[in-house]
This record gives structure tokens, sequence and C-alpha cells, in this order.
């Protein structure tokens, strides 16, 4: 249940939201890494490769399935975070919160809207992220597409 304090907190600056986000893709990276491995135990090394002239090349059934659990995985993150807490672990390290207008944690359909418009929002230079700098409720491109805002927390 959402408080009247939890309501009331000011959207995050930018700097905490883009070193929430570094932070957080080092912890993606390192789980993909633990996935790749995942997926090419389950293929195993010899049908995951293919010899294409005088390279070896991950086979296309390979690529597919890792690409599909990169995303998963990375989604899965996201979104049990997102919709537990607020907070993935570089958002608790630089105090902000994803919530809904009310103070209510965000659900998966906007974890989801969130998860797809970030990558856009990076593109061109960040521009889906500085154009908090110029909209007058300072929200973001998935700020605005989920409905949602990240707010600065204190300690």
């Amino acid at each position: 249940m959402p408080n009247a304090e939890t309501i009331l907190l000011p959207t995050a600056p930018l700097w905490r939201r883009l070193a929430a986000i570094v932070y957080d893709s080092l912890l993606i990276f390192a789980i993909w890494i633990i996935v790749g491995f995942l997926v090419l135990s389950a293929f195993g090394i010899n049908e995951a490769r293919t010899l294409e002239g005088d390279m070896v090349v991950l086979a296309p059934l390979y690529q597919y399935t890792l690409f599909a659990a990169m995303l998963l995985s990375a989604y899965l993150f996201f979104g049990w975070f997102w919709t537990n807490s607020g907070q993935t672990l570089g958002m608790q390290a630089w105090l902000v919160k994803i919530q809904n207008e009310d103070g209510s944690a965000i659900n998966w359909t906007q974890t989801l809207q969130r998860f797809c418009s970030a990558p856009f929002a990076l593109t061109l230079a960040g521009l889906g992220y500085f154009w908090m700098l110029f909209d007058h409720q300072q929200r973001t491109w998935p700020d605005m597409l989920s409905n949602s805002r990240v707010v600065k927390v204190s300690l």
C-alpha cells in the first residue's frame, strides 16, 4: 500500500538513472555468461558450432536459442526486481526506484513496455533519456510509454 511519503518522492535525476543503467548492464553481462554456458552445455559444443569456409561459427539454431535466452533472462531480471521492490541492484546502489504515479509497484505489462522501449530510448545518443530534460514532468520515453516514473529515494 503506497503512502504519502512514497508518492511525493522527487523525480530521479538523469545522471542517477544512467549510473544505474551502467551498473545493471554489468550484472546483465554476468548473467549472460551463465546463460551462454547453460545453452552451450545443453547443445553440446560439437552441435553448436559449424564450419563455414575456414571459420568456425555458431550454428543458426544455437544463435537463435542463445539470443532468445539472453533476452528472456534480461527481461526476467528487470521484471522481477521492478515488480517486487521497484529497484534493481543498480537502482538500489544509486537510490532510484520505479513506481506508478500513486506510489505502487509497476506490473508485468509495464515492465514489458519499459524493457522494450529502453533500447530505442538509448539510440540516437540517448535521446529518449535526455528527453526528460525538456519534458515538464521530467519523463523519459520508457516513463511515458509505461505510465510510470523513476524517483529518487533516500537511505
